[in-house]
Parts: structure tokens; sequence; C-alpha cells
């Protein structure tokens, strides 16, 4: 949704995603995030599944189908973890008129319910796989993945 700022007098779009933390026999289910087909130049990193909810979408439906769309995997018994807000600026979209974004996104822990492992085609991302909490640390992830891994941390 394209609307005007009531602090600044732009215009901005809005957009709302939802993520899962799904783990399952002691390791976390990420994808790739992927966007070389539209920027050559740009570097994949890994990503809780999820991504845009659809206008009139409930958000826990939005994250079960996104899920799915990405992993193959059908999940359930959402819980809340987390909601956070950030602006992405208009030249750093990949799509969109050139306004700047507010974005909201949910994450969810979630319960594996069934499926099999596959990866999305066509879609924002290019891989899926299982890593343990130790691998993650290794791999280059978006600031989201750290950010849920923190606030999930076994506690001693």
């Amino acid at each position: 949704m394209t609307r005007r700022s009531e602090h600044t007098g732009e215009f901005f779009d809005t957009r709302l995603a939802a993520y899962c933390l799904v783990e399952h026999d002691g390791k976390i289910l990420l994808t790739l995030w992927d966007m070389r087909h539209r920027d050559p130049k740009f570097i994949p990193r890994w990503s809780l599944p999820g991504g845009g909810i659809d206008l009139g979408e409930p958000i826990i439906e939005g994250a079960k189908r996104e899920v799915y769309e990405e992993t193959g995997y059908a999940v359930g018994d959402l819980t809340l973890l987390d909601v956070t807000t950030g602006v992405i600026p208009g030249a750093k979209r990949y799509s969109g008129d050139g306004h700047p974004m507010q974005t909201v996104a949910v994450t969810y822990r979630a319960t594996l319910t069934g499926g099999e492992l596959r990866h999305e085609v066509n879609g924002s991302t290019s891989q899926a796989a299982w890593f343990t909490r130790e691998e993650i640390q290794q791999l280059n992830c978006i600031e989201r993945v750290d950010n849920i891994l923190r606030l999930t941390a076994p506690r001693d």
C-alpha cells in the first residue's frame, strides 16, 4: 500500500511479512534468500522461511503458506516470537515504484507437521536446508536469523 507519511510528507509503501523458526531433531530450517535473478551482484544470505502476506490473508495462514512454498514442509502450532519493523530505502528495493518501504516482520515458532524438503522454484529463495545452531554461526545470514537465535537460545 502506498501512502504519504504524516512525518516527512514523502510517499512510502508498507509490507507485512511472516517468518517461522522451525526446529526439528536439533536442527533449524533455513532458506537461501537469492535475488541474483534481479541483481547479478546480489550476495545470497540465509533466512528463516517466510515472506509477504497477501492482502486479506490471515497472517498465520500466510506464514504456513510461505514455509510450504519455500521448503515443502507443512507447519502448525505457531507461537509468536517477535515483531520488528524497518525501512528499506527506495533505491535498495527490488520491486515497487522507488518509494521507501516500511516493513513489519512477524516471526513465529512453528512445529513441523509433515512434508518433504524441496527447494522453491521461481521465487525469492533458491535453497532450503537444515542446520544446527553451531553451523548457522558460520553462515552468511540476514540479521533476523541472528536475532531470533539469540532470543531463543537455550538457557544454562
